[in-house]
Order: structure tokens, then C-alpha cells, then sequence
């Protein structure tokens, strides 16, 4: 018994130190999420779930995987810095919100695609790494997407980023942010004005 634990604790003591820099541990998370979709989307389509207990499902497994600090305090860019330590926390909670949203009720459209994952990603160096993942369906041609992904403790890998078919999302809402400080006038201004319908009307 005492060998088998000893063996087991060898074996997490392993997970933990070399989990930053482990390429098959970067995709993990993207896989869950994915295989839970498909499994969720089943259930939708049997009438077992409604629209918005879909919605809540997917929502419910994608606000974990985004390094929320990291992407708001991109987003907000050069404005972080003017920006209270509250009023940064409440911009990091607002576009989780906004962005788990749009990404829960855009694939409650769900249209028959298939994302396609490597077996592993890409490390850049301990606890960056990047997976290069496709969007597949029938009749149409891929559609390449990046997820850009860090490491944290405790946590694992969390998404940082995302560029569809060449598309920044982090550079594109940064640009975003910047504008609705212009136009409302203050940092505090823009975080209160922020949602996904004023993402999309720029």
C-alpha cells in the first residue's frame, strides 16, 4: 500500500512540474469542452434539453477555460494602467460575461461542424503554447482557428486568445475598448457602456 501511494504521489508531483510544458495537457481542456458540447447538443436535439438549458450547459463549460484577468487586462491595453484595481476586476468580469454569451448562444446555433484538434499543442515556452485546431463542415472549406493558451497553477491551461481565419479577437476588441473610452470619455465610461451588442457595433 505504502509503495502504490508513494507511486502515486511520484506521479502528481510529475503532473504538476512539467504540466506547463507537457503539448498533449495544452489540447486536454479543449477536448473536454468539446466531447461535453457534442454530448450536450445530443441531448438538445432529443428534445431532452431546452435552448436556453443548452445555452447555460455551454456557459457553464467555457467561462472555466478563459484566463479571464489576462485577456481583460489585454483588452484594455495601454487604459489598464489608468484604471482602478476594482474597476480592472469589473471589466475582467463583465467581458467573461459578454464573451461566454456570445460563444453559448452562437453554438446553440449549432450547425453540424466538427472541431478538429490536434493531439497536442504547440509549446512556445513554459506555460505559453498555442493549438492550431479546424472548424469542418460539409461543402465548405475549413475554417483555421489558433487558440493561444497560458499556463496557470492550480489551474491548468486557459485560453488567452483567439484568431479565426486570421482574425485577432484579442487585437480586435482591444481596438474596441479603445474606442468606447473615446467616445464615452473615461475608462470607467467604457467598462460601464461594455457588452457584447456594443462589441459587434463597431
Amino acid at each position: 500500500m505504502k509503495t502504490w501511494l508513494a507511486g502515486c504521489l511520484i506521479l502528481l508531483i510529475s503532473i504538476t512540474a512539467f504540466g506547463d510544458i507537457d503539448p498533449k495537457a495544452v489540447v486536454e481542456p479543449l477536448q473536454i469542452a468539446r466531447e461535453t458540447f457534442y454530448d450536450d447538443v445530443s441531448k438538445f436535439q432529443a428534445g431532452q434539453l431546452t435552448e436556453d438549458e443548452l445555452v447555460t450547459r455551454i456557459s457553464e463549460q467555457f467561462a472555466p477555460l478563459i484566463n479571464d484577468r489576462t485577456v481583460a487586462l489585454r483588452v484594455m491595453g495601454r487604459f489598464a494602467r489608468q484604471a482602478t484595481e476594482e474597476e480592472r476586476d469589473r471589466f475582467a468580469d463583465r467581458l467573461e460575461k459578454s464573451l461566454v454569451d456570445a460563444y453559448a448562444r452562437g453554438l446553440a446555433a449549432y450547425g453540424g461542424e466538427e472541431l478538429t484538434l490536434p493531439d497536442e499543442g504547440v509549446i512556445l515556452k513554459p506555460g505559453r503554447a498555442v493549438v492550431e485546431a479546424r472548424l469542418e463542415s460539409t461543402g465548405r472549406e475549413a475554417l483555421p482557428i489558433q487558440f493561444a493558451l497560458g499556463y496557470r497553477e492550480g489551474k491548468g491551461w486557459l485560453v488567452e486568445n483567439v484568431v479565426i481565419a486570421g482574425i485577432n479577437l484579442g487585437l480586435t476588441l482591444r481596438n474596441q475598448f479603445a474606442d468606447l473610452v473615446n467616445s464615452t470619455g473615461s475608462v470607467a465610461s467604457a467598462i460601464d457602456a461594455w457588452s457584447f451588442e456594443s462589441e459587434s457595433s463597431n
